[in-house]
């Protein structure tokens, strides 16, 4: 599909992103249990709360649902305002993540980085990886989005 990012930012966002999406959406499908207990290093088998089991999978959902916006955003606007709205509000939306890991952790887990799982490495090395490279695009180190130009009129 054409895109108008430049080819770093594509692969990543355009390609990697939603992959990672895909995956992150199938995993309390293939492992609930694991899913569940994997969101923070060190904690203690859960039992599986109904709650949990609904928060589960309302997470995969939400993750369905940043697949289809991020394709459907990066793979079809020809608007490079469009995509910028688009990497401020995912690059907010990073922060709470990585805020939302923080607070279920506590500041020793946060901390203990030798300690995470890779459920912690998705939640916050990925997620951080993925913002600094947002706010890399957004300062225009990787090009700007460009306009496609427009198709020649045969008369």
């Amino acid at each position: 599909m054409p895109t108008i990012l430049p080819p770093w930012p594509q692969l990543l966002f355009g390609v990697l992103e939603p992959i990672s999406l895909v995956f992150g959406s199938l995993a309390p499908l293939h492992d609930l249990y694991g899913f569940i207990a994997g969101q923070t290093p060190h904690a203690n088998p859960p039992v599986l709360h109904p709650s949990s089991v609904a928060l589960a999978y309302q997470l995969a959902n939400l993750y369905s649902l940043l697949f289809l916006v991020g394709v459907g955003v990066l793979h079809t606007t020809t608007e490079p305002k469009v995509i910028r709205n688009y990497m401020i509000g995912l690059a907010i939306a990073d922060v709470g993540h990585v805020y939302a890991t923080y607070l279920g952790m506590g500041w020793d887990s946060f901390a203990d980085i030798g300690a995470w799982n890779a459920l912690t490495w998705g939640n916050i090395g990925a997620t951080s990886f993925i913002f600094i490279n947002r706010l890399a695009y957004l300062a225009g180190l990787f090009g700007p989005a460009r306009a496609p130009k427009a198709a020649s009129k045969k008369e």
